[in-house]
């Protein structure tokens, strides 16, 4: 089986208007030239990447999966006959009336909507002069972050999973969807700073090791929110991957630029008989070190 997937570099942010005009021109510019069966976007897409400051009037940013994010585009998957992985600073009402938050990507179907959320398991706090994160404020202080890796089957039977930024750096996130049987593995982000040397050589390595198309798409561009912060340097770097490790498309820095590439699914079981990396595994030995 062979389908076309694609990516759209988010730029920096403008306004909610702003956003929903570049994402839906992106969204037909690649449907009317490539025609793809898949496409992401970047991470926390409808919003400026918040985690550089607390402040809890960010808050306001967040939407119940029953918000406008995610059903304009569902609107826009259907109507432009294509899945989409979109981005969402995700708020869910508790029992006891709060909120609890989370950094979420969730997939669509044109013919079946809404197919389910993945929420971020791994939320960083860093202080580097180049990057600056605290994403455990937003997301982890009231209860939120992600404790399952769900894996979505699309129309066409094709099985996918997604991680979030951070988590590409933790080769058990990708294992938990390799051994559910994971073809491809979207990551989207939104990464800046001292990481950028080895970003794309680690979804390489994650891909090969785990026999896994990759799509990651990053933001691209400088942004500065709010004001009187540091610029942000959104490198991009987008990439499509292929199991054997290879590059098969790899973005510049533009804003609103897009990947796409065909991928054949058969590659998926033709890196596995050069080395089934699930077969070469051995849990009883991890496990006397593991959860430590």
């Amino acid at each position: 089986m062979e389908i076309l997937i694609a990516g759209v570099q988010v730029g920096p942010y403008e306004s909610e208007n702003m956003f929903w005009k570049n994402f839906e021109e992106s969204i037909s510019m690649l449907v009317k030239e490539k025609n793809p069966y898949l496409i992401a976007l970047s991470e926390l897409m409808h919003i400026p990447y918040l985690a550089v400051v607390k402040n809890d009037e960010e808050f306001n940013f967040a939407q119940t999966i029953n918000g406008e994010v995610v059903t304009k585009t569902v609107e826009l998957s259907r109507k432009y006959n294509v899945h989409i992985i979109g981005t969402l600073f995700e708020k869910e009402e508790t029992k006891q009336g709060g909120f609890n938050y989370y950094n979420s990507s969730f997939v669509c179907s044109p013919s079946r909507g809404l197919l389910g959320t993945y929420r971020k398991v791994h939320l960083p706090t860093i202080d580097h002069p180049s990057l600056i994160t605290n994403e455990k404020y937003y997301f982890e202080q009231f209860g939120g972050g992600g404790t399952e890796f769900p894996i979505f089957t699309l129309d066409n039977g094709v099985k996918i999973g997604c991680l979030i930024c951070f988590d590409r750096s933790f080769p058990e996130a990708w294992k938990c969807l390799s051994v559910q049987g994971a073809q491809i593995v979207v990551v989207p982000t939104a990464t800046f700073g001292f990481r950028y040397d080895l970003y794309v050589k680690e979804l390489q390595i994650r891909a090969m090791e785990n026999n896994v198309f990759v799509l990651a798409v990053n933001k691209a561009g400088n942004e500065v929110y709010p004001e009187n912060t540091p610029k942000r340097a959104n490198f991009g770097c987008s990439n499509i991957i292929n199991p054997k490790g290879e590059i098969l498309e790899l973005a510049g820095d533009v804003p609103w630029s897009s990947i796409a590439q065909a991928i054949s699914i058969s590659t998926v079981e033709e890196s596995k008989n050069l080395i089934d990396w699930k077969l070469e595994r051995k849990p009883e030995v991890y496990k006397k070190y593991l959860y430590q």
